[in-house]
């Protein structure tokens, strides 16, 4: 699978593959997918270009800003976005390939901060956090009651809310135990300064899916498939997964039955 590296504005990178089978895009979002010594990697990606080898499928990866890479695929046949929301807006929009790899979303708290606690949805109104513009979790945040006037604020980017709740200006932050390494490595915090508040369960959260524009052929999503299902049962994912993800030694242990999944770092396909 050959690659060929070009800048694309200031802000972010595209890897292109000349006459591609399958044009595969996607935002950075680690450690799913993102950019790391000038290649597109991550536990997706890798799945994804495994999966595409094992079918022997030429695929393409590039990664742009969530929007244009969703209008890339909208455009392109023989398309597909991945680490995607299966949702019920976008479910007739597209093929599904899946599930590829996600985990447990939560909310989690500086451990320092012991004024904050909450055993459900409707005690988050007491509370701060920070989620991407136009994000998923903008949706759901506001099916369990939030609004943005007083419990969110929107950044253009992810993980641009660490900052502030580093700084205690924000009281919560949404993560996972597979995404918390990648975003507190933003700041200067550790497993350890953190603990988790309560999970976040939403239909839209079940899984990541790669969505394949509808004009794809049918004989390179059946090969996918079944490439990813195979995947699946020779045991492969976990050890994808250990490549990204550090066992976090120091992690706080104030855990309970409801929250083990927000720590664990257990991943969902």
């Amino acid at each position: 699978m050959k690659y060929r590296l070009t800048a694309f504005a200031i802000f972010f990178l595209t890897y292109a593959c000349s006459a591609a089978e399958i044009e595969l895009f996607t935002e950075s979002f680690p450690p799913y997918n993102f950019v790391q010594e000038d290649k597109i990697v991550g536990i997706n990606t890798d799945l994804l270009s495994l999966a595409c080898k094992q079918a022997n499928i030429d695929c393409s990866f590039s990664l742009y800003p969530w929007k244009r890479a969703m209008d890339s695929v909208k455009r392109r046949p023989n398309s597909g976005l991945y680490s995607t929301a299966r949702i019920n807006e976008r479910e007739d929009n597209f093929i599904w390939v899946g599930p590829i790899v996600s985990s447990y979303s939560c909310f989690y708290k500086l451990t320092t901060r012991r004024d904050i606690a909450a055993d459900d949805y409707n005690a988050l109104k007491n509370y701060t956090v920070g989620i991407p513009r136009s994000d998923i979790y903008e949706n759901i945040l506001q099916r369990i009651g939030l609004n943005e006037a007083n419990n969110y604020l929107t950044f253009s980017k992810k993980h641009e809310d660490m900052s502030m709740f580093e700084q205690g200006k924000l009281d919560l932050i949404i993560g996972s135990s597979l995404t918390l390494s990648s975003q507190l490595t933003q700041v200067n915090l550790k497993p350890k300064d953190i603990e988790p508040v309560i999970q976040l369960k939403d239909i839209a959260l079940v899984a990541n899916y790669l969505a394949l524009n509808k004009n794809t052929n049918p004989e390179l999503v059946s090969k996918l498939q079944h490439a990813l299902d195979q995947i699946k049962a020779n045991g492969l994912i976990e050890s994808i997964v250990s490549k990204y993800v550090p066992v976090n030694k120091d992690s706080n242990t104030s855990s309970t039955a409801q929250t083990k999944r927000c720590v664990d770092g257990a991943a969902k396909y």
